[in-house]
């Protein structure tokens, strides 16, 4: 079970050949192609939604496994919550390359500099602490680019 926990929570093993500090851009480079290979949002709502509560609440409970199996809070190694916080930042945009880009570097921006809200999520402890504090840059992340799709795409 450590194995399947450690293999989820790494993002399928891709944050362990990352090089450090880039494990989370990698991750988020795995919710990026997720979010490509996944049935549209906005013409499959329900598949969708269905990904973003499941992958949370797996990212939830692998998360805080993983703290536990690596021995650390919020490991770097642990990268399901970028590729969860990716998929929250892409809801129902379209599918387009430059959305994709410009979602991925500013929800990267966002995560790096751990805004007020965010940083008072990230101390919760265990997988709470981890998802949330992606989840929140995220949505924040949604709310640009739903703006800058509305007014540019």
């Amino acid at each position: 079970m450590k194995e399947v926990i450690k293999f989820i929570a790494t993002g399928f093993g891709i944050s362990k050949i990352a090089p450090h500090p880039g494990e989370g851009t990698v991750g988020t480079l795995v919710g990026i192609a997720i979010f490509v290979i996944w049935p549209d949002s906005r013409n499959f709502p329900v598949a969708y939604w269905l990904l973003l509560v499941i992958g949370m609440g797996v990212g939830i409970f692998v998360s805080g496994k993983a703290e536990e199996i690596f021995g650390e809070k919020d490991c770097p190694l642990i990268v399901i919550d970028e590729i969860i916080g990716y998929l929250f930042a892409m809801a129902f945009l379209p599918k387009k390359f430059w959305i994709i880009v410009i979602a991925f570097i500013i929800f990267r921006i966002i995560d790096g500099i751990k805004i007020k809200p965010i940083k008072a999520v990230e101390k919760l402890n265990g997988g709470i602490g981890v998802m949330l504090d992606d989840f929140i840059a995220g949505i924040i992340t949604n709310i640009i680019m739903q703006l800058i799709s509305w007014r540019f795409f």
